[in-house]
């Protein structure tokens, strides 16, 4: 129970405090990000098989061919391990590109960051994405909300423990946050 509670205490500081998370995180506090990331994958593998199971296709043509009758079915196996691996992709990038800056951090420390920087997020939009009739603009207003949140929680804990300049935390995190979105665009409709 004390992890659960650890982890809606900064799940909620990934938004309303995110520079003294990074901080405790940076200085070797015990955090379980590892969760932020799989109630995410969870909520979304129990949404593509509701969709599967009332017979819904995708409603943005996929990037990959999969027989539309089966594809959400087929996105709620992949989901999850794509998530985790798209995560540990981000924090390398930003470990390896952050080096370019003068960045000193380490992986570890920056991949516990991102589990909440990256994905905490993107919990907003789980909830226009579960409104089937969402107006488009709502849909791309909650979309770019979520990005600036993102770039501004990466670039944060980026600083924090990289060490390097404002100017190369943004950077980092763009980069970061463009991989991801690439993969992850392409395989979760």
């Amino acid at each position: 129970m004390n992890t659960f509670k650890n982890l809606l205490k900064d799940f909620s500081r990934a938004f309303y405090a995110p520079v003294s998370l990074y901080r405790d995180i940076h200085k070797g506090r015990s955090s379980p990000s590892w969760l932020c990331v799989l109630v995410y994958c969870l909520v979304y593998v129990f949404g593509t098989l509701w969709l599967y199971f009332n017979n819904y296709t995708p409603f943005v043509k996929p990037w990959i061919v999969l027989d539309p009758d089966v594809y959400y079915l087929a996105e709620s196996m992949y989901l999850t391990p794509l998530i985790f691996l798209v995560w540990v992709l981000g924090a390398g990038i930003i470990h390896v590109v952050s080096r370019l800056f003068g960045g000193q951090g380490r992986f570890d420390t920056m991949l516990k960051m991102t589990g909440y920087s990256l994905w905490a997020p993107w919990y907003p939009l789980i909830i226009v994405d579960s409104i089937h009739r969402t107006p488009e603009w709502l849909y791309n207003t909650v979309l770019a909300i979520c990005i600036v949140l993102i770039l501004a929680g990466t670039t944060i804990a980026v600083r924090t423990e990289e060490k390097i300049s404002v100017f190369g935390a943004i950077v980092t995190s763009a980069v970061a946050l463009g991989s991801i979105a690439g993969i992850t665009f392409t395989y979760i409709r």
